[in-house]
């Protein structure tokens, strides 16, 4: 499991599981889900992260890896 933050992008993506994604789903928000063909979530990407994880929560993001777009 890895957890990433694009600070330029305000994008926050929590893999849960190891595995090829068959699928997206796009949720409320622009949250993606992404899952295998046997249903097995595989990830989430939340974009606008730091508007959703502010106050103690944000530490979700603080921990999470930066990474930078070039």
């Amino acid at each position: 499991m890895e957890t990433w933050y694009d600070k330029e992008e305000d994008i926050l993506n929590i893999e849960l599981n190891t595995g090829e994604s068959w699928k997206s789903i796009e949720l409320a928000e622009g949250i993606v889900i992404d899952v295998t063909k046997e249903g097995k979530i595989v990830s989430f990407e939340i974009p606008h992260a730091s508007k959703f994880f502010t106050g103690d929560v944000k530490k979700v993001i603080e921990k999470a890896k930066i990474v930078v777009n070039h």
